[in-house]
């Protein structure tokens, strides 16, 4: 189960929708903010947050309860 955000924080796709990327029940891309649903919307958010200043160099832990 999902423990933040039930969708793509940057573009805002559902999880559970047929685009979004995961597996084994899990998203394949996350951060400190939420789920992100593809390759694309994980080097936007990535990119954005470094233009920006809020850029977390310490990887996130799994937004899914196991």
């Amino acid at each position: 189960m999902l423990t933040r955000t039930p969708a793509c924080v940057e573009c805002g796709l559902a999880w559970g929708a047929p685009a979004f990327r995961h597996e084994d029940h899990s998203p394949l891309y996350w951060s400190d903010t939420g789920i992100l649903c593809s390759t694309g919307c994980a080097t936007k958010h990535f990119d954005r947050r470094r233009e920006d200043g809020t850029f977390v160099p310490v990887p996130a832990e799994c937004p899914v309860e196991f």
